[in-house]
């Protein structure tokens, strides 16, 4: 056990220095302060694994990637720039409420995609992985609590995100515990940003969810969303900013360098044939200035055109949007039954410049029953299911081009440049942009036969869930236990060859 700690201590003062950091104790400017002491209990943790209920007979289809590689790949960290942290003289009430002036826009930088989407809550850079556990352990003071963990890619070596060897990593006061009263796994968003973690704890997003048989009466009351960052090792903990009442922080993040950009939303509640429909009301881009910890309106999400837009990727100052364009105003029960709602309707991208807030319409097509795509840089790849083939469209001019005829053009992401389709029962083909060649890998979980998962893009090589402990029925449904992550070379990847470095594990994985 003392080996392990020591390993860890010294894994996380080497992630300290790679993120070019220093322990610091940020200035609380939107909450109370975490507790980060340094007092540890000696008593091995109860370290209960998570029990996922994942049984299905079918195998499950991986998280679909949207946003380009530029804004997926691991940001570099040799020597990030350093956050300015607020001043105690900016510190804002708990009550703050975006202004409806966005503010000076100064100089600032292209911006990036933080949050990737998908299901885990997690995120990577060049050096490793940061993740929430799914499951949570009993903690020493009787509650339960998720912990923070941290692949290295060097040692290959999972790590509680603590580096005191004599913590037990059972106390609230352990740098990676959260308890599960204040953190809930399924309301949490990761990113690091500027050498720094960041953590957004928020209420779940009710947004289309409908009640049957309720007539008004499902409540929309939701706690405050919390922003908490702290050091690449987990120390310096602190909550930085509050939003405020009922409000809901969609699932997405990005940033420019001074400050971060999120998706507000009120959820109100509408009744309509005899059910009650969660929609959003009063959506806004606000920006988060790192330096004053002030929160600014960017500009309202209705731009007045009945389409509901959704973040896509980012490309320089403009923030890619996408969404359904009906022509017209739709009602929920409209929703609810389709009916051909869909058959004149069109799937269109847009571009918001975020210094202006105004908005242009990059590519639009007739909405097909089914459709995917993924954005890289100048570039949006579309597929229409059955159409046996995948267009590449330009953004600076909308034109497309057939960059390749397959019938397996299911798009699912880009990793390492290369843009991925996914095939049920048939795994994954690469397919390369320069020339639309294809390549298969048939690579498979080996336990229950279903589909490797994609985790993290780092240089040349993929991080992957390759295994799992899992019980398997005879119908061929299976219970997981935990996953196996491993280390694979983007070229080994594309040809489908069994060449896994695994991380050795500590905990049950996502």
């Amino acid at each position: 056990m003392k080996t392990k700690v020591a390993l860890a201590a010294v894994i996380l003062a080497a992630l300290l220095v790679s993120c070019g950091t220093e322990a610091e104790k940020p200035v609380d400017v939107g909450g109370e302060p975490a507790g980060t002491g340094t007092s540890q209990s000696a008593e091995s943790p109860q370290e209960t694994k998570p029990s996922q209920s994942a049984e299905s007979p079918q195998e499950a289809k991986p998280s679909r990637g949207t946003e380009s590689p530029q804004e997926t790949k691991p940001s570099q960290e040799t020597k990030p720039s350093q956050e300015t942290e607020p001043p105690r003289e900016a510190e804002p009430s708990k009550e703050t409420e975006p202004p409806e002036d966005g503010g000076d826009n100064g100089d600032r930088a292209a911006l990036t995609l933080l949050t990737e989407g998908g299901t885990f809550v997690g995120c990577g850079t060049q050096s490793g992985f940061y993740y929430l556990t799914l499951g949570a352990g009993r903690l020493a003071d009787g509650r339960d609590g998720h912990h923070l963990m941290y692949m290295d890619y060097a040692t290959r070596q999972e790590v509680y995100l603590c580096s005191d060897p004599s913590c037990g990593h059972n106390t609230a006061d352990c740098t990676s515990v959260f308890p599960t009263d204040e953190f809930q796994h399924n309301n949490v968003m990761l990113f690091i940003t500027g050498g720094k973690l960041y953590m957004l704890v928020s209420q779940p997003d009710q947004e289309g969810v409908v009640v049957m048989g309720s007539s008004g009466g499902a409540s929309t009351q939701s706690g405050r969303a919390e922003l908490y960052r702290m050091n690449a090792d987990g120390t310096g903990r602190r909550k930085i900013y509050t939003f405020g009442a009922n409000l809901t922080v969609e699932n997405f993040a990005a940033g420019d360098g001074g400050g971060l950009y999120f998706i507000t939303k009120k959820v109100s509640t509408t009744s309509d044939g005899g059910s009650t429909y969660f929609t959003a009301t009063d959506r806004k881009l606000v920006r988060l200035d790192l330096a004053t910890g002030k929160l600014s309106t960017v500009c309202g999400m209705d731009f007045g055109d009945y389409v509901d837009w959704s973040p896509a990727g980012v490309r320089g100052r403009e923030l890619i949007l996408t969404g359904i364009d009906f022509g017209r105003a739709v009602t929920s029960q409209e929703m609810k039954d389709d009916r051909g709602l869909y058959d004149s309707a069109c799937h269109v991208f847009a571009a918001l410049d975020v210094d202006t807030g105004k908005l242009r319409e990059l590519y639009r097509v007739k909405r097909p029953k089914s459709q995917s795509w993924a954005l890289d840089g100048e570039t949006l790849y579309y597929a229409v299911d059955g159409s046996g083939e995948i267009l590449a469209v330009s953004l600076a001019d909308g034109r497309e081009r057939v960059l390749c005829k397959t019938s397996h053009n299911s798009i699912w992401g880009i990793v390492g440049g290369m843009l991925y389709t996914w095939e049920y029962g048939d795994g994954f083909y690469f397919i390369d942009p320069a020339d639309g060649s294809i390549s298969r890998c048939g690579l498979k979980n080996k336990t229950v036969g279903t589909h490797i998962e994609i985790v993290a893009e780092a240089g040349d090589r993929v991080l992957v869930i390759y295994d799992c402990d899992a019980t398997v029925s005879k119908d061929g449904s299976f219970s997981t236990r935990g996953n196996y992550f491993a280390l694979i070379s983007l070229a080994d990847l594309a040809a489908g060859r069994e060449n896994y470095a695994p991380i050795k594990m500590v905990e049950a994985g996502m």
